[in-house]
């Protein structure tokens, strides 16, 4: 299970730092009405290989990112991806046991972030218990970290890179993943590469209902999703 940080004052100078005060603000509003009501806006990416090549990466340094399949070297890459405190030991045996792909970032023999990639229809979550629909020869890129000290190094850009390249040597032809609109990190890489968003999947809960109302557009919202049961 993902570790949220809690809101101290380094982490709203994080977010206030990369995210800027405007998207600041409107993570701080979401906040306040969190005890009523939450909501997120997610764009979501294709990359088709009947179309697209490989996106090739853009950092300014050498970045070194080895992918682990669960096999040989899972305990490395569990400890290195547990190391960078986001995920616990079990989430990633999980990951691993269902067949999904890990890629690790590093500079020098540091582990400096990570990215998923998942062939399972049903298992990874959008938010508020909204999973993603996997077709055959389609994987989903999810689940990108960065630790916060190697930010702003374009680090993003070569576990994406690697990734698609994963994808498309095992044979996938369609590669999907979701930004939320609110990060701005993220989205700079779909307009460094020119990206125009497949869907715009917007996601409101309501707690006093246990509700979770979903708009789509640009492509029907079962066409790619599961609603909680």
């Amino acid at each position: 299970m993902r570790k949220h940080p809690s809101w101290k004052w380094s982490t709203i100078r994080e977010a206030l730092h990369w995210r800027g005060p405007y998207v600041f603000f409107l993570l701080g509003l979401r906040e306040i009405f969190r005890p009523l009501i939450y909501w997120h806006v997610y764009y979501i990416f294709e990359i088709d290989f009947t179309r697209q090549t490989v996106p090739e990466p853009y950092a300014d340094e050498k970045i070194d990112v080895k992918i682990y399949a669960g096999a040989g070297d899972l305990e490395r890459a569990r400890a290195e991806i547990v190391s960078m405190g986001q995920l616990e030991p079990a989430d990633v045996n999980s990951r691993f046991n269902r067949g999904d792909k890990a890629a690790i970032a590093y500079v020098g023999h540091e582990p400096t972030g990570y990215a998923w990639l998942s062939f399972t229809s049903g298992v990874v979550e959008l938010a508020f218990g909204v999973t993603w629909i996997v077709g055959a020869g389609e994987a989903i890129r999810y689940d990108s970290f960065v630790l916060p000290k190697w930010r702003g190094r374009r680090i993003f850009s070569c576990l994406h890179s690697a990734l698609v390249a994963c994808a498309r040597d095992l044979g996938i032809f369609r590669t999907f993943a979701s930004i939320s609109a609110v990060n701005t990190q993220s989205m700079s890489l779909a307009k460094h590469y020119q990206d125009k968003a497949a869907m715009k999947v917007t996601l409101v809960h309501v707690r006093g209902l246990n509700s979770t109302f979903q708009k789509a557009v640009g492509a029907p919202f079962e066409s790619r999703f599961l609603k909680p049961a």
